[in-house]
């Protein structure tokens, strides 16, 4: 007798839904979402700078982590910035940089732990476990509530446009590849 299901099927309900809905598995899909269009922001970035085709410049991106798009969208942009002429000034980059850096960081640190549901506190606590060469074994908890999630959701959605509002003040002949919202 088989007592595992191997393949995935859609079934058109889940478990879930026999449940309360949770506050919390909302604001994380809300934060990776939003982390997502970000990623596509920044995709289109690199390809509005290397100037190639859109399918070019998406088989190019699509295999690339966020951390390398950031990379080369750094590089190349600040070769840009060197000649001036821009409505931006590097230190306005670096901030732009920097929040694309630290929304990544929200979004590993948050979809790379686990939750505990200390129903005798009333809390929910983000976990992370680690053990490393420097560091050793690490044991970590912190309180979070939804709304603090959401909160982080929105910082990165404010990244995402962000960067959009950067790349199309400065390269406003440029037709992003990747739509995230599509009007009737």
């Amino acid at each position: 007798m088989n007592h595992f299901i191997k393949e995935f099927r859609y079934s058109g309900f889940s478990f879930s839904e026999a449940t309360e809905p949770s506050e919390l598995n909302s604001a994380i899909g809300s934060l990776a979402i939003n982390f997502s269009v970000l990623e596509d922001e920044l995709s289109s970035a690199v390809i509005c700078l290397l100037g190639t085709e859109i399918e070019e410049g998406l088989a190019v991106t699509s295999e690339m982590s966020f951390k390398s798009k950031l990379n080369v969208f750094s590089s190349l942009m600040k070769k840009k910035l060197e000649f001036g002429g821009y409505a931006y000034s590097p230190s306005d980059f670096r901030d732009l940089l920097a929040m694309c850096a630290k929304s990544e960081g929200f979004r590993n640190r948050l979809l790379h732990s686990a939750w505990v549901h200390d129903h005798a506190k009333k809390e929910i606590r983000r976990r992370k476990l680690s053990a490393k060469l420097s560091k050793g074994f690490r044991h970590d908890e912190e309180p979070l509530t939804p709304g603090q999630v959401l909160d982080i959701a929105d910082y990165i959605i404010y990244t995402a446009v962000s960067l959009e509002e950067f790349i199309m003040n400065c390269f406003p002949e440029f037709k992003r590849p990747l739509e995230s919202i599509v009007y009737a």
